[in-house]
């Protein structure tokens, strides 16, 4: 049965995250740099206001340190520990050259992806928040990361210029890309009528199945790339 959780928020609700351990703790972050943490029931454990008060982001929890998670806020990254939520344990500032949107750890929590409006994908070294590779090829903003399960330097990029990126940390292009306004075009254009509008195929979230036959994108039904696809540099 659904429930609604309260009090939590005087502002709206920008993100949510959960924790993968056995503490079945949620953390979710609004606008004005609140952050509030929440047990499996319902029960608030602790709330806080970043400093700066800008909007809370993106929440990810961190599979290396059980508990622990980090906030994105304007453009910087902050490490929150429920158990004490009156300051950050740790803050990356400059994390990325615009406003953050989304975050991503990989598996083994040694890297932090971070999606900016500039276009720009930043991975940061875990622990130190060092910047170790910065991936340029969106031409508008990034919305969303996510990295590749059983695959630490596979990661997925997508954003509001309609296209999905693979990269290999290793190196600082992609290893393929995926235009879904072509898609698009291709699927739809023995459908289409004359002045018939469609709003276009931008990409606010994307996720990736652990068997990865499936990567999932919020706005769009797509089942991976094609052939030529991974041709495509």
């Amino acid at each position: 049965m659904a429930r609604q959780w309260s009090e939590g928020h005087s502002t709206s609700i920008l993100c949510i995250g959960a924790s993968p351990g056995s503490d079945g703790l949620l953390a979710s972050g609004s606008e004005g740099g609140e952050v509030a943490v929440w047990s499996q029931d319902g029960t608030i454990i602790g709330r806080l206001v970043l400093p700066g008060e800008e909007d809370s982001t993106s929440v990810v929890f961190s599979p290396a340190a059980p508990g622990h998670f980090y906030v994105s806020h304007g453009d910087k990254v902050s490490l929150l520990d429920p158990r004490n939520l009156k300051s950050p344990v740790e803050e990356f500032g400059g994390a990325a050259e615009e406003e953050i949107n989304a975050l991503a750890l990989n598996e083994t929590g040694s890297a932090l992806a971070v999606a900016d409006d500039s276009g720009a994908v930043r991975v940061l070294e875990l622990p130190g928040g060092k910047v170790c590779r910065t991936l340029r090829r969106h031409t508008n903003i990034c919305s969303s990361v996510a990295f590749r399960p059983h695959r630490p330097n596979n990661l997925l990029s997508a954003g509001l210029d309609m296209q999905v990126m693979l990269w290999g940390l290793q190196k600082t292009r992609p290893l393929w890309i995926v235009n879904l306004q072509d898609a698009a075009d291709e699927e739809d254009s023995h459908q289409r009528h004359p002045g018939q509008l469609f709003n276009p195929p931008l990409v606010h979230c994307v996720s990736v199945a652990s068997c990865w036959k499936h990567p999932g994108l919020r706005g769009r039904r797509w089942a991976g790339p094609s052939d030529a696809d991974r041709q495509r540099i």
